[in-house]
């Protein structure tokens, strides 16, 4: 987004993405994946409140079929700091549950690919999260890596 002076966080934006023709997506059946689309959404900022909102704003998109979403199933991958993410995965009964986790549960399959620690619903206090998939999930190393992210125009 940061190549074509767009702002990432504006819904608008990417209307002016397909407006453009810098992509130019195709409706797909609701099946299979769209193998047209793909969104990546990097929320690894300090403020998880808006993370986490627009993350929701996009399950509610899926649910409408809205978005890039009116284009058939689009694989979304989702980069979060924790805690933030832990109640889009929490199972039923656990207390880190939210409205958010039905709607992510009727909308989408999801799954943890990578983190770091024990997963804990509510942050560092509450009870553990057990997945099902744990066995699968990366552990990664806490880090403060924050690049400085510098763009160059190649002539």
């Amino acid at each position: 987004m940061k190549h074509y002076d767009i702002d990432g966080w504006e819904f608008n934006s990417y209307s002016a993405l397909i407006r453009r023709k810098l992509i130019e997506p195709e409706v797909q059946p609701i099946d299979s994946l769209n193998t047209s689309l793909l969104f990546v959404g990097n929320f690894t900022e300090k403020d998880s409140y808006r993370a986490e909102g627009f993350v929701a704003q996009l399950l509610s998109l899926m649910y409408v079929k809205a978005f890039f979403y009116y284009y058939g199933r689009v694989k979304t991958l989702v980069w979060m700091r924790s805690p933030g993410w832990e109640f889009l995965v929490a199972p039923p009964h656990h207390r880190a549950r939210k409205k958010m986790t039905v709607l992510r549960e009727l909308t989408c399959d999801a799954r943890v690919i990578a983190k770091t620690g024990n997963l804990v619903g509510g942050g560092q206090i509450g009870e553990p999260i057990e997945l099902e998939h744990e066995k699968y999930i990366v552990p990664l190393d806490v880090s403060n890596f924050e690049p400085e992210v510098i763009f160059r125009r190649i002539v």
